[in-house]
Formats: structure tokens, sequence, C-alpha cells
């Protein structure tokens, strides 16, 4: 079957897109299995930055952002699922995650943790994160306090 084939029989359909937004985002972000790191990467930002910038546009690019991320968000949990078994990850193996998902270095988080030796230490599991580090993170990265507690973490 050919594309000008399938295209014939969906038209009747007529599924246009009712906003400019929607539109763009199917067009250059078409929710789609995420098959790898960099993909992964690409929609978590544009989640992100979506979310961060609805409150300041109209309530027709409102509606369409959620619109868009119904669609998208299943497929970015079901990569994270598969690549990421919740329950598995010590509090080292998280900060390393988060520090990859948000293009960190350790010297990134040298203020948030006490220098860089820390958390290099804190990474190769040669010292546990205290409640304060958790604190800081949970507030920088956006996440519970509760991620980090795990496996004799200091309180």
């Amino acid at each position: 079957m050919t594309v000008e084939t399938l295209e014939r029989k969906l038209k009747p359909l007529d599924l246009s897109f009712d906003n400019e937004l929607l539109r763009w985002l199917y067009l250059h972000l078409p929710p789609q299995p995420i098959t790898g790191k960099k993909m992964h990467h690409g929609y978590l930002e544009a989640a992100r930055i979506l979310m961060r910038e609805q409150e300041e546009v109209d309530s027709a690019s409102r509606a369409a952002i959620a619109k868009y991320l119904s669609a998208v968000v299943p497929f970015i949990e079901s990569y994270e699922k598969a690549e990421f078994p919740v329950g598995s990850a010590t509090p080292e193996e998280l900060l390393a995650f988060l520090m990859d998902q948000h293009n960190l270095s350790q010297y990134d988080l040298a203020k948030d943790l006490g220098g860089q030796p820390v958390v290099s230490d804190i990474l190769r599991g040669k010292r546990k994160l205290t409640r304060e580090h958790i604190e800081r993170l949970s507030k920088r990265f956006g996440v519970s306090p509760a991620t980090f507690y795990s496996n004799g973490t200091k309180t």
C-alpha cells in the first residue's frame, strides 16, 4: 500500500488540528516510542519546556500543550521504566542519573554538596548523602527528598 492510498483512506476522517502549536508539536516531535538516550533527552527536555511555559501562553495553547503532553509522557515513562527500573538504584546511582539527565558535572554540584571531592566520594560510594545534601538535591532536581533515602542514608 502506498502513502497516497493511505492518505486517500484517512482523509475522510478529517482529524485536523485546531491549534497551530499542536500541529507544530505533532509534526516536529511526534508522540512515538522512545528508542535511545538522545531521543529520551530530547523529549524530556521538550516536556520540561512545555510544562514550564504553559502558564505564559493563552488558554488555547495551554490546552494544546496539555493534549500533547498526555500523548508524549507515556512514552517517556515507558522508556524510563525499561531503562531505569524503580527500586534498583542506590542514592548514588540516582544522583549520577540525575546529573546525566541535566548535563551536570561534579563541579556543578560542588557548591550544593560541599566541594567537588565530596561529590566524587558520594558518587563512588565512599560517602553517604546527608539530610542537608538530600534537601538541596531534591530542590535542585525537583524531586521528593524520599527519592534519595535508601540503603542506610544518614539523616
